[in-house]
């Protein structure tokens, strides 16, 4: 009798050292385990698999090759460590079975059934029976007899572009028919044992996220590092970003959490119904998700400081392993953590920063700041205006929007506004935003604020009334920025998203906004002024003298003005929110005299001793700057912020940068201590795609203007050039990051289990 549990021909360990990292495939490759309880009557037809007695009039299927390593690389899906088959939906792949008897085609004929979900149906889309076709196509299911010689028989096979993405169970029917015989046709059966996974596909022209550009295709779904900017508009710098999303952990992760989202199966065909779930599903505030939030100077025991991840994949394995929502992350570990399952399921993703970033909250598409009648900031009354916030991009066409809309969608992970009652963000078109067409879904309007919103300033009396005082509208949205195709340079994406400032193209989106505003009368105010301020940029340097200076200019050609002005300095989280708790840094008022069209410079120096021991780690200094012109009664006001380097200190050497698999290799890791503070409980983070597993070397304390040195063994599974990620964590010292390249060579094969 033919062995029942029909195995592939090859079964292929994913880098073949048979250590402890192949624990790891037994713990992941499990997909079954997140599969509900069906309740459908079609598992009964599975179910009734035993086998009778062998006879002439049946033929049984001994074992199913699922020619694993060759539509992997047709399908560009080797880079995968599941052991399983991985294909890219609407294209053709090709299986082998090998009967107990020799293929007759007069006689003999296969059907195959691909299910998935917990209760499979034709009519959701879950379930499709496949009779020989006499060719194929990529809108269904199909498979045609390629060639048979003896027992062994090959298959071409399809599977179609609105296929649901997933898991797949494969129910194989051998049917005998001899004419005139009793019980003819005799029929076999018998499941797969091991799952197939079909991903959306950007190669295939019928699939919703075609994207027909091979550079942007490797960079946005097969590229599994990157880089994320933050620091401010004046100031900004990457930090290097292990997406990882071939790791053997990451695919498995994304099927637990689809389990766990309020989407049907049959949904998952649907990028935009599936990108908009899975924004929900990386933040723990909704549905049993993945990562919380925190923004606070400290951080709890057994918690990890956002600033300390360098990837995604320690995120994932922690959340599949633990089942628990992993401590903490902040909008660029939210935007990572997105684009690695976007591009793990195959839909074209990437991070976006946006500097300057509104936070509306009260849906009037403006941002509102507030000043008492001394001129003083009232921080608790404003929206916030973030120094940078990451969110995302992902590529596919909007069939439930009118034509115009597809492209980049913008969408976002970092728990902020309930969207429908559940924290989450779009997709929502790039260019409706850039529009201004905030009526469209999901979160136009929101995103629009972000990068567009006008920041309004109130005067607040002391009696607790209001006036508006001064529209801003030049203020937010800044330097739009992601990584570019094929290099480590920075793509500005701010035309994308806007119309050139004060352009006329600008005016009509802001006239049509205000419309659908909830204080349209603020929104279509106009303020006009004879006194531009430029205020300067000069890199800051922790420990040196930091200098800001500001330029006044009266642009009347007639008459004098005299100005008094007043300016605050604090330190302020990078999502623009000042602690009442700290003290000023420094307050300056002044009063200048300035003829018809003449300038002044006003500058304003900080000394070590003012801020040094002020600052937070991580933090940035805020300037709140206001204006009274006393001829004309016009105010104008502005906040600045200025990020004050520290310097990374990090030093990485390999002993080799040309390996071959499983050969192991030193990497020595350095830091200087270039500050004047001791830094405690410090430690070396490394990880990187392809590498064993990530490792933290412990440092103890750093003294100041000293240098500490570790070593670590370390070794490739994945061939090509990989990037090892390396960062010294300490709370002090923010994105303390270097990336060294490795190349590693296949090595020859020692064992074919």
């Amino acid at each position: 009798m033919a062995n029942a549990n029909a195995q592939e021909v090859i079964d292929i360990d994913s880098d073949g050292s048979g250590d402890e990292e192949d624990s790891e495939f037994n713990t992941f490759e499990s997909s079954a385990a997140y599969l509900k309880p069906s309740r459908s009557n079609f598992f009964a037809r599975l179910n009734n698999t035993i086998k009778d007695d062998e006879g002439p009039n049946k033929i049984w299927v001994q074992t199913i090759d699922w020619m694993i390593k060759d539509n992997k690389a047709n399908h560009r899906t080797d880079q995968y460590d599941n052991k399983r088959l991985i294909l890219r939906r609407g294209k053709e792949f090709k299986m082998k079975l090998k009967l107990d008897k020799e293929f007759d085609p007069e006689k003999h004929s296969v059907v195959f059934t691909f299910y998935t979900g917990d209760k499979p149906a034709i009519s959701k889309g879950t379930l499709c029976t496949l009779h020989e076709s006499k060719k194929l196509d990529n809108k269904d299911w199909g498979f045609i007899l390629d060639k048979h010689e003896g027992e062994e028989v090959t298959y071409s096979m399809m599977t179609p572009v609105s296929a649901p993405v997933g898991y797949y169970k494969v129910l194989i029917e051998s049917i005998c028919s001899v004419p005139d015989s009793p019980g003819s046709p005799n029929i076999t059966k018998i499941t797969c044992p091991e799952e197939i996974f079909v991903l959306f596909n950007c190669w295939c022209p019928e699939d919703s996220v075609f994207l027909d550009d091979e550079a942007q295709r490797e960079e946005y779904v097969l590229n599994d590092t990157g880089l994320i900017w933050v620091g401010t508009h004046r100031d900004y710098e990457p930090i290097p970003w292990n997406f990882g999303q071939y790791e053997v952990c990451v695919l498995e992760c994304a099927v637990y959490l689809l389990s766990n989202a309020n989407l049907a199966v049959g949904a998952r065909s649907d990028p935009v119904k599936l990108t908009r779930a899975l924004s929900a599903l990386v933040n723990s505030n909704d549905e049993g998700g993945m990562l919380w939030g925190r923004w606070t100077e400290t951080y709890p025991p057994n918690s990890t400081d956002p600033t300390e991840w360098v990837g995604s994949v320690e995120i994932l394995r922690q959340y599949l392993l633990n089942e628990e929502p992993v401590r903490y992350g902040q909008c660029w570990v939210f935007s990572g953590v997105l684009t690695t399952l976007l591009r793990c399921l195959g839909i074209p993703a990437r991070c976006i920063t946006n500097f300057e970033s509104g936070h509306d909250t009260d849906c009037s598409y403006s941002i509102d700041c507030h000043y008492d009648v001394e001129g003083n900031p009232v921080d608790d009354l404003d929206d916030s205006i973030w120094n940078f916030h990451v969110w995302n991009e992902a590529w596919f066409k909007r069939h439930d929007l009118p034509p115009g809309y597809d492209g980049w969608q913008a969408v976002d992970a970092t728990p902020q506004e309930a969207s429908e009652s559940i924290m989450r963000c779009g997709p929502c078109p790039v260019l409706a935003i850039k529009q201004g067409d905030v009526y469209l879904p999901y979160d136009t309007g929101f995103m629009f604020s972000e990068v567009n919103g006008d920041r309004v300033w109130w005067k607040v009396e002391k009696d607790g009334n209001m006036a508006v005082e001064y529209i801003d509208r030049n203020c937010i949205g800044k330097s739009i920025s992601t990584k570019a195709v094929g290099s480590d340079e920075r793509e500005d994406l701010t035309n994308f998203y806007k119309y050139p400032e004060d352009s006329k193209e600008e005016e009509e989106v802001v006239a049509k906004v205000s419309h659908f505003g909830s204080r349209k009368e603020w929104t279509v105010m106009r303020s006009n002024r004879d006194i531009e301020v430029d205020i300067g940029h000069e890199t800051a340097i922790m420990g040196e003298e930091i200098k800001i200076p500001l330029k006044f200019t009266n642009t009347s050609s007639k008459s004098s003005r005299t100005v008094s002005l007043s300016a605050h300095i604090k330190c302020s989280a990078y999502t623009g929110r000042t602690d009442n708790k700290q003290p000023l840094i420094k307050t300056i008022t002044n009063v200048l005299e300035l003829s018809s069209n003449e300038s002044d410079t006003l500058t304003i120096s900080l000394l070590p001793d003012e801020y040094v021991k002020k600052i937070r780690a991580g933090s940035t200094l805020r300037m709140f700057l206001q204006l009274s012109v006393q001829e004309t009664k016009q105010v104008y006001a502005t906040q600045e912020t200025f990020l004050v380097k520290k310097g990374t200190g990090v030093m990485v050497t390999c002993s080799k940068t040309n390996v071959k698999q499983y050969e192991e290799f030193d990497v020595t890791c350095t830091y200087t201590n270039t500050t004047s503070t001791k830094l405690t409980r410090s430690y070396f983070y490394l990880e990187g795609p392809g590498i064993r597993r990530s490792k933290k070397l412990y440092c103890g304390t750093v003294q100041p203007e000293s240098t500490i040195e570790r070593t670590l063994t370390l070794s490739a599974y994945r061939v090509g050039e990989r990037v090892l990620f390396v960062k010294f964590c300490n709370s002090k010292i923010p994105n303390a990051i270097v990336k060294v390249k490795i190349h590693v060579e296949e090595a020859e094969p020692t064992e074919v289990i």
